[in-house]
């Protein structure tokens, strides 16, 4: 089997993680193929990551503009062709720029073939209204159902695309990753509807500065994030607030869970322990509290070893859930925490498998074991 992964801005939050993931799972699987990357100009950050890519792993590198040919290989990077060259070489595409620069990179896609993986801020429905007036690739009845299909969750719904056989799929965003592991995890329960505030950053750290940094926006209506979670659970109710906070990690949820009946504390931490990237972290530890962000992430960070990066996969919940009863209904109130810079990255690994047509009995095993992705109660009952 081979698939060339081709990567469109390599030097992002989440798709240098990508990459580096893809890498690590590519050859776990026994998939041949090369990891190619499109590049604009040789800025520090890029020739960083490029000297990085290339110890590590060895990538090839494409040029969106030729006349930057010489720059670039003054800082020693081998350039194996330009922007045409970078698409006609790669049968994966993963498009991880930033919001409203998706376009021109799907339609190069789509029109050489390629299987397109778009991150969770994409617009699908304003990227196939740019396709119909270009009109530069082909509009199927088959694309248009890729445009609108629901959300790509592999842990739920891996085996259904397979079955579709996509050119083009939308993998969750890392808040929806977030909520749609939750939703997964309590759904067996009688989950009915799932309700809260997401603390969400603010934005990118050059992006905080400027802001005041006691500054909270809050959300003025349901985000994106319930809708998004709501098309791969169908049958679960979503509202969901995203309030911006000036900090880049980590995103913090506070949800209501609802449940038809009577549903303890202790059986939804069961779920959370047994259903895959998510991680019950107790609050009492021996005498000691973990009732801080900060202070999770470096308890959580320097207890688990992964075998090429130490970014947070999972999914952390807390273990301090107040139930409340309200009728025949029973509201869990919970605290979670998602790390943007990385939590989507095994949901990204498996639309590249699913490309490949990998099959799906031990597509989520082969992905949390090669990353190292634990789930389970931190820090003795953890388990890939």
């Amino acid at each position: 089997m081979k698939c060339n992964a081709g990567f469109v801005g390599f030097d992002g939050t989440e798709n240098k993680r990508t990459l580096l993931a893809t890498a690590e799972v590519k050859k776990a699987a026994g998939i041949d193929g090369d990891l190619n990357v499109l590049l604009r100009k040789p800025h520090g950050r890029a020739r960083s990551i490029m000297a990085k890519f290339n110890r590590l792993y060895g990538v090839k590198a494409y040029l969106s503009d030729m006349a930057l040919k010489d720059k670039w290989q003054a800082a020693g990077v081998t350039i194996e062709g330009g922007y045409d060259d970078f698409f006609s070489s790669s049968d994966f595409i993963m498009v991880g720029t930033p919001g409203d620069q998706e376009l021109p990179y799907v339609e190069a896609g789509l029109a050489n073939d390629c299987f397109v993986s778009l991150m969770g801020g994409a617009d699908r429905p304003e990227l196939l209204k740019g396709l119909e007036e270009n009109k530069k690739v082909k509009i199927t009845d088959q694309l248009k159902a890729d445009f609108s299909r629901e959300f790509f969750f592999g842990l739920e719904n891996y085996q259904m695309f397979l079955k579709a056989k996509p050119k083009l799929v939308q993998c969750t965003s890392c808040n929806t990753t977030g909520l749609s592991r939750l939703a997964l995890a309590a759904r067996p329960l009688g989950l009915t509807a799932v309700l809260g505030n997401i603390d969400r950053r603010h934005g990118d750290p050059h992006t905080v500065v400027k802001a005041s940094p006691s500054a909270v926006q809050f959300g003025k209506g349901a985000g994106h994030q319930g809708t998004d979670a709501g098309t791969i659970f169908e049958e679960v109710n979503f509202s969901i607030r995203a309030s911006k906070v000036p900090t880049t990690v980590p995103h913090t949820n506070f949800l209501n869970l609802v449940f038809k009946g009577d549903v303890t504390a202790t059986q939804l931490v069961e779920q959370y322990a047994k259903t895959r990237e998510v991680v019950v972290m107790p609050y009492q530890d021996e005498g000691k509290k973990h009732d801080w962000t900060s202070e999770i992430l470096e308890a959580f960070l320097s207890s688990t070893e992964r075998p090429i990066s130490p970014e947070i996969f999972e999914l952390i919940v807390s273990d301090a859930i107040i139930p409340f009863r309200l009728g025949d209904y029973t509201i869990l109130q919970t605290v979670s925490m998602v790390e943007q810079m990385s939590i989507a990255v095994p949901n990204h690994v498996e639309s590249y498998l699913l490309s490949a047509g990998y099959p799906a009995d031990n597509v989520h095993s082969l992905v949390d074991k090669t990353l190292g992705i634990v789930h389970g109660i931190w820090p003795d009952k953890l388990s890939c």
